[in-house]
């Protein structure tokens, strides 16, 4: 329950912070949640992340394969986005009756909810620190460079995951 009550506090934190006239930024930069600067947190905000939060706020992320980021907000998998990033879903859902990006759509019940044909949400399970499985190539000058790109055959490159 306490759990639930956070992720609404920060929730509606995000929410009114997007919503607010004033220049906010962030002057903590970007960082993987295996390395928060929990240090910094604590010193500047009196607030410590412990390893259980921030994994429960990974499992809490969602990537959608058509671009952006989300958050699941429901056990049931009911996601908040912005509604920039659930645009072209809307535009597909819609019809002659209901134009659902205009007006937007609310489902009373599960059984009303719209599938998003072809949307695909993507969470990050876990992050393990790999060794280098190769050994580092050694550094060329740039004669020698074209000559050994010129030697090996290309291929195209390969996207997602490589598990």
């Amino acid at each position: 329950m306490r759990q639930r009550f956070l992720l609404a506090t920060l929730v509606a934190a995000i929410a009114g912070v997007g919503m607010s006239d004033s220049a906010l930024h962030g002057d903590e930069g970007m960082w993987l949640y295996s390395n928060a600067p929990k240090e910094y947190l604590k010193k500047k905000y009196g607030f410590e992340p412990s390893d259980a939060w921030l994994d429960h706020l990974r499992q809490a992320s969602v990537r959608f394969n058509s671009g952006g980021s989300g958050s699941f907000v429901s056990a049931n998998g009911l996601v908040m986005t912005n509604h920039h990033v659930g645009a072209d879903d809307l535009q597909k859902l819609s019809d002659e009756k209901n134009d659902y990006l205009k007006n937007g759509f609310h489902a009373k019940t599960m059984a009303d909810e719209k599938a998003c044909k072809g949307l695909e949400l993507n969470v990050l399970l876990k992050i393990e620190r790999k060794e280098r499985l190769r050994p580092r190539p050694p550094r060329l000058d740039a004669r020698s460079f074209q000559k050994s790109r010129r030697a090996r055959p290309t291929r195209p490159r390969e996207f997602g995951p490589t598990w």
